[in-house]
């Protein structure tokens, strides 16, 4: 005969032991959950219980799988759209060249070495895919399936967790369903995709790789996951160390495991450091926590870490002002999440690092957060599960709490996503994408290319590529040079508007003699033949204007 314990009060939601008594002996069997109701039974067909969780994982399988269909369609239209910018443009000049066979390709949008921008090593692997389908879309569709595969993965290990703590079935697809339903209505999965191509959404879905074989004691599986994601950059590196806080707290069988991550996790941003290749990663961002314009490297690291202990109340302040931008990105998915252990140390440790920067969009861009939505939906059902049975009606509570966060978070995405949606494919209309598409056609695929900043994305496919700013002075390292311009939507950097884009046609056409290649529908692109022994071409558009504030990648 067998029995299992009721597990204490003082457990914590998500922990990790389960003490079995077998003809008197005592064992703890690793990755388990402690039990509170009675086995399932195997009286009838034996096969059944597993069938059914079998055929839940099935339908799981099914609805992300549609989702990821879907979200594809959707990016293909932006990228049709060419409401595509810098940051696609950045790693798609990367991928095409290491594609092409240019294996330390020159980022010409950020002025480094790619490798130095955040040391992203897995563009290299992803670059295959070019050798496959050179269409920089591409791109697009492999973050389609991070944000779909993580969805899938989330949902795998509640449905796991729900069968270890033997939750009725009936229950737990009832509770499938809804966290099917919040996945797919989070505004956050689509605005992630409406702004160009990231690395966040690609690490979180290794993350959640490696944080649910921790949890279910794959040790071994879980490292080659973590290594994965910390080939992503230096902020996958910053989100395992809230992976590895979260394997301390959740229990003794996982606490060595999290000690570990932590510490490969900090270890690699000091290598990182060392080599000097995190000059994308901004952060300078954070140098007025500590009274300075601007840090770098292994001192500036130094500087920014000494300064915060010892002047914590600046971080307070910090924090305080952004709590209602970290509530906005956790209310979709349930608050009461960050109250487990496994929803408490990727999303607290991801929303900090970006509130405390001095660049406030990253707390409220969804990429840089990616993290966050999954491991909180995770938190809230583990809490909630925990809640009802722990306590004699804590069912009722547990039901109360289930039906204001789900009524909460469905009544916010489907208010917000679907103008996230439409906001990603207005921002360019169809005429003026035809005829971007029609500059990109006519555009010499060895041209150097100038564009506003908004609509470079996918010229960005060649070793020279910059975004135009005003009174600005460019390298000219081709044959051609090719300008494109749309002044509706010179709106993204704050030394340009409009009147200088236009300023810049009348310079490039009337002082350059520069020939038209398109000019409708608001879109003007015009190609110029450097003189023998040109190395760099003055844009002047009247009235003058300062240079630019050069910016970096958006990367925590």
């Amino acid at each position: 005969m067998s029995t299992l314990r009721r597990a204490s009060s003082t457990d914590v939601p998500g922990s990790t032991d389960r003490v079995v008594t077998v003809a008197d002996v005592t064992a703890v069997l690793p990755g388990q959950d402690a039990a509170v109701d009675s086995l399932p039974s195997t009286d009838g067909d034996p096969g059944g219980p597993e069938r059914r969780w079998k055929w839940l994982r099935l339908a799981g399988a099914v609805v992300m799988g549609l989702w990821c269909i879907g979200l594809a369609v959707y990016s293909t239209t932006i990228y049709n759209h060419d409401f595509l910018g810098e940051d696609f443009a950045t790693y798609n000049q990367a991928w095409t060249l290491i594609g092409q066979g240019h294996l330390n390709p020159y980022d010409t949008i950020y002025h480094f070495p790619f490798i130095k921008g955040d040391f992203e090593l897995i563009i290299w692997p992803l670059a295959l895919v070019h050798l496959v389908y050179p269409g920089s879309v591409a791109l697009l569709w492999i973050q389609d399936l991070a944000v779909a595969g993580s969805g899938f993965v989330v949902f795998l290990w509640i449905v796991d967790y729900l069968e270890r703590r033997t939750v009725p079935w009936w229950s737990a697809a009832g509770v499938a369903s809804v966290v099917l339903a919040v996945l797919v209505a989070s505004p956050g999965a689509y605005q992630i995709l409406y702004f160009d191509f990231h690395m966040e959404p690609i690490s979180t879905v290794f993350v959640l790789l490696a944080g649910r074989d921790l949890w279910s004691g794959r040790r071994r599986r879980a490292w080659i996951w973590v290594v994965v994601a910390l080939a992503c950059g230096t902020f996958a590196a910053i989100t395992l160390v809230g992976l590895g806080i979260s394997a301390l707290l959740a229990g003794r069988e996982t606490r060595r495991q999290g000690a570990l991550v932590v510490a490969a996790a900090i270890g690699w941003l000091a290598v990182v450091s060392v080599l000097n290749a995190s000059a994308g990663s901004g952060i300078t961002t954070y140098a007025h926590l500590v009274g300075r314009r601007t840090l770098s490297g292994p001192t500036g690291i130094a500087i920014l870490i000494s300064g915060l202990l010892l002047h914590p109340t600046r971080v307070i302040d910090q924090l305080h002002e952004r709590l209602t931008s970290m509530y906005v990105l956790v209310k979709q998915v349930g608050v009461v999440g960050l109250a487990s252990a496994w929803g408490f140390g990727v999303p607290v440790v991801v929303m900090v690092t970006n509130a405390l920067s001095g660049n406030t969009a990253l707390i409220n861009q969804a990429f840089q957060n990616a993290a966050v939505y999954p491991f909180v939906l995770l938190g809230t059902v583990m809490v909630l599960v925990w809640t009802a049975q722990r306590f004699h009606y804590g069912w009722i509570l547990a039901i109360a709490v289930a039906l204001v966060v789900t009524v909460q978070a469905l009544s916010y995405g489907v208010g917000l996503a679907p103008a996230n949606v439409r906001f990603g494919i207005s921002q360019v209309g169809a005429a003026p994408a035809t005829q971007i598409r029609r500059a990109l056609a006519l555009t010499p695929a060895d041209a150097e290319v100038i564009s506003t900043i908004s609509i470079m994305g996918r010229f960005c496919s060649r070793p020279h590529c910059y975004w135009f700013y005003p009174n600005g002075s460019f390298p000219v390292r081709s044959r051609e040079v090719v300008f494109v311009f749309d002044p509706a939507a010179e709106n993204q950097i704050p030394v340009a508007d409009a009147a200088d884009d236009i300023g810049a046609i009348a310079f490039v056409r009337d002082r350059l003699h520069a020939r038209t290649l398109v000019d409708a529908d608001g879109i003007t692109a015009l190609v110029w033949r450097p003189p023998v022994g040109t190395t760099r071409v003055h844009v002047a558009t009247p009235p003058s204007r300062p240079g630019p504030k050069m910016r970096t990648r958006a990367s925590g």
